[in-house]
This record gives structure tokens, C-alpha cells and sequence, in this order.
């Protein structure tokens, strides 16, 4: 916990000073015993010892396998398919291409009509593919080895048509167009502005412009996608196993498209291998496989190759942004504003452009900037769809803005830091509304100043000036980036006025059971965040019960309640967290006539504590939570005659607003001059994520973001050729970071408790990628400044543009 002083009061704890600030939805009646515990997570002995069961260890009676044959034209019409050898094939069940699945099947559905001009995809391509890897036939066998020898004997003939493929070529004039009848590759575009930014540029006394290009990238996870379906003809109903982050959307979208009524669609969740938000879309290969279960009445299952997840599984960040920061001649902002391009692939995808709305609406980052303006257009290109990973646009946002500073602060011979410094928002200046949101809370210098600190800036600063002194072959670098994040997505309402066809509420269910112990149900997905450590805590502390006597069950439609969005935004600790911990209130309120019935005393003299009730003075006179669950449901003869069997509650929770924690990266690296290799040897993290359920899965979500932030900075980058082909497909060539090219972390945290979040909490989740890049890359700058290097202004920084920017000067 960071401490605080401030001239004329005592030193407090950030939360306490929070306490009571106007609008707080903060209330201090649940004690916190195991909120804030560094407990183990719940799943990992089953991942350790191999008991967990993914989706691919699942089998149904007579299953059969379902493999897809993808298009390897990047634009083109389909001119016939030939697939009698494969129908031939020992084993074949049955080969299917779009006219054999019904053309009464309606497209892929979307969660977001954000205004975008409509592109129509479906399970299987019909006459036209506009990029490498789409599906155009499904062919499904008894085996796996049988799927394979059929799959390469279907024959496709294409008409190729002009591809599109650079994404400023995509909004150019005259550029071929993807879509017939459209005038352009446009598929939406939109504005936000605060005050008079032109005006300000005008007037300033220093104005810097950039063009800033940000990569392709995947959320690569350890396990790819899959779905197993099966059909029940005499019940009418149809269960899907699918790896994904958000089961409810699946089952409505799968009913949509099947038309099997939606209560009778059953989606379960097995173990899942990461999701990093390319598991939140709905895709076109669920549709697939459940359409096929349906046509076929047999158990069908896909399990996607790590081949096919580089084409087929979304892609995301692609952007080029035109940015412009104006400021007076002692560093203070003026006026910034970005112009984005961003590359959605060929079919607006289930987000449609919301990564790159979210990338225009955070140009201020966490800065006083009077006057802002940002426009983004996102096209469409001959490249898989882009859509949702890590971060969600906020990357991208924060990469511009704070290369941006660092390129003022070089013009102004100014130091970054204290150019930062300068226009931070101050404490006072809260609740403060930027281009579009309005952050509640923040004491940002503070976090400044405490991760300077954690990250020992001074101490390296000293190292490398020694090592520039001595003309070292490794020199040093130290790069800082500031960081805001947007967590806890809603309200609903909100939501759904700016297009999102989709709740920002969470839904808990809590039941006493009859032996005491207390389960937990939630809309929620594990993928390996480990969040129901946090939400067993925050249940056990608001119930008063041991966090080991509570089971929380999650990815299963039909034993869960609905949630309006599923697991992402960073919203699991704060609005299913909030949710479950109103929940577990109510069902206290439940217990306590009980107990006091049973204990012969007022509902106001009882103390819960570990699942043992008792009278407060007299700890001899005291019930368990078995003793209550055995009478409300099996001694009803035992409970106070105005109260019925059961103790089962179930609260929905909807934020008011999001959450915004924030944060210091500081990232030093090392870079020898002579074989142009760069290393991060030292990377601090300081930040407020609110009430913390359990640090270290907070630590866990810091260390995996960062990394993964690293990689933006250094290795990943999806490349095609000018045809649309992909040219780095596979591990080989699509660099991933191991432990070898991660550093050890430093990381702080200080609380100002969220006034928008009963509990306090922020999301965590996406926190640590958020600043990385520009952290990284700014201390290659910093470490290349004595050989008269320009900085750089896109990602991955490679071995090559370091050498031609030390030998080029």
C-alpha cells in the first residue's frame, strides 16, 4: 500500500482519503478477511497434474470430426468446387458446402451496430472470398487421419479479383473496393472533438507531427479454438462445448443462426487455454458446427490447427495514425489531435470498429489537454478480420499519445518525465471528463513519483551515463509511458446508446446448499485469469463464511445466469466481483432471521464469522452455516414460521460507469551497437487497480500483460505479401517471447478505491500491455540518443532498423 502526505493533514491511505468524496458508491458494512490474500489459485492442480479437460479431451458416442478447407485466394470469385474424390474418401460422413447448409442460414451476427456499412459473412463462403483462409468447404469424417486425407482432395477453381492489402492504399481514392456498390474501402468512420483544436494549434509555440504505424498482431493463446456439437432430435435441443469467453452470446448467436429456440441451445465451457479476447468473438465455424450436428444428428467436433488459427482466428491493433501535439513554450499541452486509419481485414467482425473508437476516444490519455480532436476511419482490406485482443484499442491509443510527449519533450529539450509531469490531470481536478469519458478519480503524480522510484530511475541513469562516458558496446536506454485504462464496461443503457447490442451487467447466484457449503453461479468464463479465487474471497467476506467452504461454477448457460457480455473489459473482479458480493449480502439478510431464530437473539447481536454464527459476548451460543442450510431445506420445523424452505438468492449488478485504474511502466533496456540486439534487463510497473481480491493473480495479470506488451514492442507482427498472402503463418517466423526474452518485474501498487464499484475494485486484467510498447520503445530511443538516431515511430522495433538507425545517424 502506498502512503500519502499532504500539506496540513495527517498521512493517509489513499482509500481512506477517497472515503466519502461526492458520488462514492463505496460502504464499509462487509469486513475484509480474505479479500486482499495472496490464495493459491482454485484449477491449477487439476492443470498441473493433467486432469483439467479442454475442449479436445472431450468425446461423445459416435463423434465425428469436422475440418474445414479454407481459401487460398486472397479476392477472388468461387468459380466451381469438385469434391467427389473426397466424398469417396474411406471414412467420409459427409462433404458440405454453403448451398448443402440451406441459404436460408442469415449471416454472422454482430454485438455491435455501431453505424457501419454492412459485411455480410456466413459459415461457409457463398460465390466470393475476400480473404486468405475463409471457409468454403466442410468436410467431416469418422477420424482425424480420415478428415485429412479427404480435406486435400477437394479442388477449387477461383476468378481472382484486384487485392487490397496495405491499409493506406485501402483508403485511398480509386483504390479497388472489396464490397460491390461501395464507393470506397470506408466501412465507418467517426469524430470526437473538445474544444478549439485548430486554434490552439495556431497559436502554439511548438507544434509536432508523426505518423505513427502500429502492427498486425493475434492473440496467440496455448490452446486455439474448437467446438463440439451435438444434436438431440427427440428433445430438440442442442448443446455446443465451445472454447470461448462469452457462452451467452454464443447461445443466442448460435440460435439466431440455427433457429433452434434459444432455451433450447445449451453452451458449456470446458477448461479454456487463454482467450485474450480473440475468444470473445462468435465465429463463422460454431455456426459450422452446429449446422452440420443439426443436418447430420451425429456429435460433430472441430479442433482448430495452430495453422489455421494465424488466417482464420481474429487478428487486431493494425492502425496508421497522422497525430499532431501543440504546446506553449514551457512544455504545457495545448492541443492534440490523431487521425486514424484502421485496418478492420475483410469483413467487419462481431465488434464491427469498436477497438478503433475506443482508440479515438482515448487521445488524451491521462493529460490536461484543453483542446483534442480524433477521427477514425476504419477499411477494409483483403486480410483476415481484425477484432478484439488485449487492451481492446487502448494500446494503440497510448502508443501514439505518449510517443507523441517523448518526440515534444526532445523538441523542448524538456525531460519526458517532467513534460509528463507537467500535464497530468491533478487530483482536483476529478471527476474530469477527456474526449469522450469521464475518469472518477485518480492522483496520477503521486503514482509518478512512486514508480520512478520503485523502478530506481536514478540508479540507471548514473549506469548509463558511466557507460556512455566509456564508449561501452552495451548502452542503456530508460523509457517511461503513463497509462489509463477503461475497465468494468457500462452501464447498460450506455451501452446501448452508443450501439452495443449487449448489457454491461453481471448476474450472481448464490445458494446455501443443505451441508453449509455456499455455490456460487456466474456468466462468467475462466480462461486462466484465475477470478474465481477472487470472487470465492469477496463471497466469503460479505457471507462471513471460510473462502474454502465456497464453490463458484462458471461456463455452463443453463446453471448460470445470464450475463450481457461474458468475460472481458476487464470486468470480472469489478462487476461480477460487485455482483457477487451484492449477492452474498442479500443472502446474509436471508440467513439472519434464521439464525436468530434458532439462537433466540436480534438479527443486530449476531457475528458470522468462518460459517459459524453466534451471539456477539457469547461465542458459546452459536450455529453453523450446515445447522441453517439442514433447516431451510430439510427441518423447515427449525425456521421461524414466516420464512420458506431454501436459501438461494440472485442480484444483478450494473456499474454506473467504468473503472479507471492507471499506472507507471518504466522499462530499461540494453543494446549492444555491434550486432544491434536489444534486451529489457529491468521493468517496474507501479499502479491503482482499486480494491485488490488477490495480489498475486493481480501480479500474474501484470507480468502476462507486460509481456505480451514487450512483444509488441520487439517481435510480433502478422506480415502479408501484396497478393494477400500470409508470410509468417507459424511459430517459426511469428515470434512469441519465452522466459529468455522476459525480464523480472518490478511491481507497486497503491489503492484509491473505485467510487463507481461497491468493493472498490478496477479492472486488472488488460492493465500491464497497455503502456508497454511506448515504454519499450522510448528507452531504445533513449539508449540510441549519442548516435544522433531518429526515434522511432512504429512496432516491432527490429534488430535491422536498429543497426540502419546506429549506422545511419
Amino acid at each position: 500500500m502506498y502512503t500519502v502526505s499532504q500539506a496540513g493533514r495527517p498521512e493517509h491511505h489513499l482509500h481512506a482519503m477517497l472515503t466519502g468524496v461526492a458520488g462514492n458508491a463505496i460502504d464499509h458494512e462487509v469486513a475484509q478477511r480474505w479479500v486482499g490474500k495472496p490464495l493459491l489459485r482454485r484449477e491449477d492442480p487439476a492443470l498441473l497434474t493433467g486432469w483439467a479437460k479442454f475442449l479436445a479431451d472431450l468425446h461423445r458416442p459416435g463423434t465425428c470430426h469436422v475440418g474445414f478447407v479454407r481459401s487460398t485466394e486472397a479476392h477472388a470469385d468461387i468459380v466451381r468446387i469438385r469434391t467427389d474424390e473426397a466424398r469417396a474418401m474411406p471414412g467420409v460422413v459427409a462433404v458440405l458446402t454453403a448451398d448443402d447448409l440451406g441459404l436460408d442460414v442469415p449471416p454472422q451476427p454482430s454485438t455491435h451496430a455501431l453505424g457501419n456499412r454492412p459485411t455480410p459473412y456466413y459459415a461457409l463462403a457463398r460465390d466470393r472470398v475476400r480473404h486468405v483462409g475463409e471457409a468454403i468447404v466442410a468436410v467431416v469424417a469418422e477420424t482425424a487421419a480420415q478428415l485429412a486425407d479427404a480435406m486435400g482432395l477437394v479442388e477449387i477453381d477461383y476468378r481472382s479479383r484486384p487485392t487490397v492489402v496495405d491499409t493506406l492504399h485501402a483508403a485511398a481514392d480509386g483504390s479497388p473496393t472489396l464490397f460491390d456498390g461501395w464507393p470506397d474501402n470506408v466501412a465507418g468512420s467517426f469524430e470526437t472533438a473538445m474544444g478549439d483544436v485548430d486554434a490552439a494549434i495556431a497559436g502554439a509555440d511548438t507544434v509536432v507531427r508523426a505518423r505513427i504505424r502500429i502492427q498486425r498482431q493475434t492473440g496467440a493463446s496455448m490452446e486455439g479454438r474448437g467446438a463440439l456439437a451435438e444434436w438431440d432430435r427427440y428433445r430438440r435441443e442442442l448443446v455446443l462445448w465451445t472454447s470461448t469467453q462469452s457462452p451467452h452470446i454464443v447461445r443466442d448467436f448460435i440460435a439466431e443462426v440455427t433457429g433452434v429456440p434459444t432455451p433450447r441451445v445449451k453452451v458449456r465451457v470446458p477448461q479454456v487455454g487463454g482467450g485474450f479476447g480473440a475468444k470473445f468473438h462468435f465465429y463463422a465455424e460454431e455456426s459450422a458446427v452446429a449446422l452440420i450436428a443439426i443436418r447430420l444428428n451425429r456429435p460433430v467436433m472441430w479442433n482448430e490447427g495452430r495453422s489455421e488459427s494465424f488466417i482464420a482466428t481474429v487478428h487486431a491493433r493494425e492502425a496508421v495514425v497522422d497525430a499532431v501535439i501543440a504546446a506553449r513554450e514551457d512544455g504545457t499541452v495545448v492541443g492534440i489531435t490523431g487521425d486514424i486509419i484502421a485496418d478492420q481485414g475483410a469483413y467487419m467482425h462481431m465488434v464491427s470498429f469498436g477497438p478503433a473508437w475506443l482508440t479515438a476516444v482515448m487521445m488524451t490519455n491521462t493529460y490536461l489537454v484543453p483542446n483534442a480532436r480524433a477521427t477514425m476511419r476504419a477499411v477494409v482490406t483483403n486480410k483476415t478480420p481484425t477484432g478484439s485482443y488485449r487492451g481492446w484499442g487502448q494500446p494503440e491509443a497510448n502508443f501514439v499519445v505518449e510517443r507523441m510527449m517523448d518526440l515534444l519533450a526532445r523538441e523542448l529539450a524538456m525531460d519526458p518525465v517532467e513534460l509528463r509531469r507537467r500535464n497530468l490531470i491533478p487530483p482536483e481536478r476529478m471527476p474530469y471528463t477527456s474526449l469522450f469519458h469521464t475518469f472518477d478519480s485518480g492522483y496520477y503524480e503521486v503514482a509518478l513519483d512512486a514508480g520512478l522510484k520503485l523502478a530506481k530511475v536514478d540508479e540507471w541513469r548514473a549506469e548509463q551515463a558511466r557507460r556512455r562516458a566509456n564508449n561501452d558496446v552495451k548502452q542503456l536506454g530508460i523509457g517511461v509511458s503513463f497509462w489509463v485504462e477503461n475497465t468494468a464496461l457500462g452501464p447498460s443503457r450506455q451501452m446501448n446508446l452508443g450501439g452495443l447490442n449487449q448489457g454491461g451487467y453481471d448476474i450472481s447466484k448464490i445458494r446455501l446448499e443443505p451441508n453449509g457449503e455456499v455455490t456460487v453461479y456466474t456468466g462468467l468464463c475462466e480462461m486462466g485469469q484465475g477470478f474465481t479465487n477472487g470472487l470465492a474471497s469477496m463471497c466469503a467476506d460479505a457471507l462471513g463464511v471460510h473462502v474454502d467452504q465456497v464453490v463458484v461454477v462458471t461456463g455452463d448457460t443453463d446453471a448460470c445466469p445470464y450475463t450481457g457480455h461474458g468475460t472481458g473489459a476487464s470486468r470480472s473482479a469489478a462487476v461480477g466481483g460487485a455482483a457477487v458480493r451484492k449477492a452474498a449480502i442479500a443472502l446474509q439478510a436471508r440467513i439472519k432471521p434464521i439464525a436468530a431464530h434458532m439462537l433466540e437473539c436480534a438479527e443486530e447481536d449476531l457475528r458470522f464469522e468462518d460459517g459459524t454464527i453466534s451471539v456477539v459476548g457469547t461465542p458459546t451460543r452459536c450455529v453453523t452455516t450446515a445447522d441453517i442450510g439442514r433447516a431451510a431445506y430439510l427441518r423447515a420445523i427449525e425456521l421461524p414460521a414466516n420464512i420458506d424452505p431454501g436459501l438461494e438468492v440472485t442480484e444483478t449488478f450494473d456499474p454506473t460507469d467504468c473503472a479507471w485504474p492507471y499506472g507507471l511502466n518504466v522499462a530499461v533496456v540494453e543494446i549492444d551497437t555491434e550486432t544491434a540486439l536489444v534486451k529489457v534487463i529491468d521493468y517496474a510497473v507501479f499502479h491503482d487497480c482499486g480494491t485488490v481480491l488477490n495480489p498475486m493473480i493481480v501480479e500474474g495479470q501484470l507480468h502476462g500483460g507486460a509481456a505480451q506488451g514487450i512483444a509488441a514492442a520487439l517481435m510480433e507482427e502478422l506480415l502479408y505479401d501484396e497478393d494477400g498472402q500470409p508470410m509468417n503463418g507459424n511459430f517459426m517466423s511469428f515470434l512469441i517471447p519465452s522466459a529468455m526474452e522476459i525480464p523480472n518485474f518490478r511491481l507497486g501498487h497503491m489503492t484509491t478505491e473505485s467510487p463507481v464499484i461497491p468493493g472498490g475494485m478496477k479492472g486488472i486484467g488488460e492493465a500491464g500491455i497497455i503502456g508497454a510498447p511506448a515504454a519499450v520503445v522510448s528507452a531504445i530511443d533513449d539508449a540510441l540518443r549519442p548516435f544522433g538516431a531518429q526515434p522511432f515511430l512504429s512496432t516491432p522495433v527490429t534488430p535491422q532498423q536498429i543497426f540502419e538507425a546506429i549506422t545511419r545517424g
